[in-house]
């Protein structure tokens, strides 16, 4: 059995968990809202309005433009080719693509690195500093168009993109292989901020920190295991 079977396996658990657990939350915190102060039960009346009423503000608290942006950096790098050209040997031809490309991220890193230390730079905040600054605002963003403009030159000057029919269909080829992600996300979304509604985490002592790290591991954790999977 291959890694990709195990994640597989790990997700197919984790997409039955959550559902069961979303569904144990319903019957769970309805009982403890009868008996505890504090407690929200998500099928009193007033539980259900809510969630009736959050289904899709629930699913919005996601990040879903910085995944989505993230998703296609991540498939432009695997239909150029680049990743693999990195873990394997190459002909003379990838190899020349590879020093275009290592050449062209150098040019851009130089004119960032200049709009971030010449004086008055204008990515700088406007007290001069990174912090709170439209470059540390916009990282995530520029790092992941970075990426595209990495896959786009070594799969062009390495001939893997040729049409522009080539270059569209690479920024989104990922995303039929990761679209069980998208449901499963829908369904986290709704879990996490269930969870909060309730009031239960609090009962127990948590600061935040369990729905926090819960965040993390569901919508994170698993679109890697989903990237994984596809690279």
């Amino acid at each position: 059995m291959t890694y990709k079977d195990h994640i597989q396996r790990i997700l197919k658990y984790l997409f039955w968990g959550i559902l069961i657990a979303l569904i144990l939350l319903l019957f769970i915190s309805w009982v403890l809202s009868i008996y505890v102060d504090g407690v929200q039960g998500l099928l009193t009346t007033r539980g259900i309005r809510w969630m009736c009423a959050n289904i899709v503000p629930n699913f919005s608290t996601v990040h879903i433009a910085k995944i989505l942006l993230g998703l296609m950096a991540m498939s432009v790098l695997r239909a150029s080719g680049i990743l693999k050209a990195c873990r394997s040997h190459i002909s003379l031809k990838q190899r020349r693509a590879l020093q275009i490309t290592g050449v062209s991220v150098v040019v851009i890193l130089c004119l960032f690195s200049l709009l971030l230390l010449l004086p008055d730079a204008v990515l700088l905040s406007a007290f001069g500093t990174i912090h709170n600054s439209a470059f540390s605002k916009g990282f995530f963003g520029l790092l992941a168009c970075l990426a595209i403009f990495v896959g786009n030159v070594y799969g062009y000057t390495s001939g893997r993109f040729t049409t522009m029919r080539d270059f569209i269909q690479a920024h989104a080829s990922i995303f039929a292989s990761v679209a069980n992600y998208f449901v499963m996300l829908f369904l986290a979304s709704q879990l996490v901020n269930s969870l909060d509604y309730t009031g239960i985490l609090p009962l127990l002592g948590d600061d935040g920190t369990v729905l926090y790290l819960l965040k993390g591991f569901l919508y994170n954790g698993s679109l890697l295991l989903y990237i994984l999977l596809v690279i």
